[in-house]
């Protein structure tokens, strides 16, 4: 008949020679079961929905941390770059106030050499 094995006997037996408004009932009841039915598995899919998105924001987190990582890790670089370059700045300037020492001494050393045979020249 109905179909359903002991199931859907105990429903005809239950059904047969009732009045409409039990039948009606047993209907509505039976549609809220199946739309209840549809809500559970809603709200499990809802479930594993929040359970993938937790784990792509944990990985997204580590991808953060690690990225984090590397930017405070070139910060340091920077600031040691800075460091490096104000000593490579100073060395320049001592090296170019020597390098002025040295021409100066060799030009008065020059002028001393040169002084006597140039006096001889004008001299004679």
């Amino acid at each position: 008949r109905g179909g359903g094995g002991v199931e859907g006997l105990y429903r005809e037996s239950i059904l047969t020679g009732v009045a409409d408004p039990i039948r009606n009932a047993y209907a509505n009841v039976a549609d809220k079961y199946n739309d209840v039915l549809t809500l559970e598995a809603s709200v499990a899919e809802l479930h594993q929905m929040f359970l993938d998105f937790a784990l792509l924001v944990e990985q997204q987190g580590e991808l953060l941390d690690q990225i984090e990582f590397q930017v405070k890790n070139a910060g340091e670089y920077i600031d040691n770059g800075n460091v490096d370059m104000a000593k490579a700045i100073e060395k320049q300037q001592s090296v170019r106030k020597k390098q002025c020492w040295i021409i100066i001494i060799v030009l008065v050393v020059l002028a001393i050499i040169l002084m006597p045979t140039v006096f001889r020249q004008v001299i004679s």
